[in-house]
């Protein structure tokens, strides 16, 4: 092959390869009204999942419609999602790890990655699994306790994002 057909060669294939990467950008980041939609509606379809009634249930009681400063820099604000309930049966029938990542699955499902590994934090009384998602930034955190009530505690948060934006 003659060295300027090969020259012409990679140049069409670098025009091609350079066209597709324009193509496939990374989505924006939705909005703080959009990521606070998008971080009530997994909330509540977690409430709501056959892996939540497997092991207890529990109720919102912030519904992510409030901006808080807790956490951002000076001018920004999030939007949080809170939730508690009670594990079903006794005590000792509900380990706590393995209900944290039972739910901690059920959002894995929908895309949301593990950020904390919960091994490092869970004991007999104490399982915990914080998860993101990585196109819309809303993070969940999750603790199961047996110890006391209530048992299952959930905070999901928006990232941080300038007032008014």
């Amino acid at each position: 092959m003659r060295p300027d057909i090969r020259r012409l060669a990679a140049a069409a294939a670098f025009v091609s390869l350079f066209g597709l990467t324009g193509c496939t950008r990374e989505p924006e980041k939705p909005g703080l009204d959009e990521a606070a939609k998008l971080l009530l509606a997994d909330g509540e379809k977690l409430l709501a999942s056959q892996d939540m009634s497997a092991v207890g249930s529990a109720s919102i009681t912030e519904r992510a419609d409030q901006d808080e400063e807790a956490g951002c820099l000076k001018g920004q604000v999030q939007r949080f999602f809170r939730a508690h309930g009670d594990l079903t049966g006794p005590p000792y029938k509900q380990s706590p790890g393995n209900v944290a990542g039972l739910l901690a699955s059920w959002l894995r499902m929908r895309s949301y990655s593990p950020i904390v590994d919960d091994l490092d934090f869970r004991d007999d009384n104490l399982g915990t699994t914080v998860v993101q998602h990585p196109t819309t930034g809303i993070t969940f955190a999750i603790a199961i306790r047996n110890g006391q009530k209530p048992h299952i505690l959930i905070v999901g948060k928006t990232s941080c994002y300038e007032r008014g934006a």
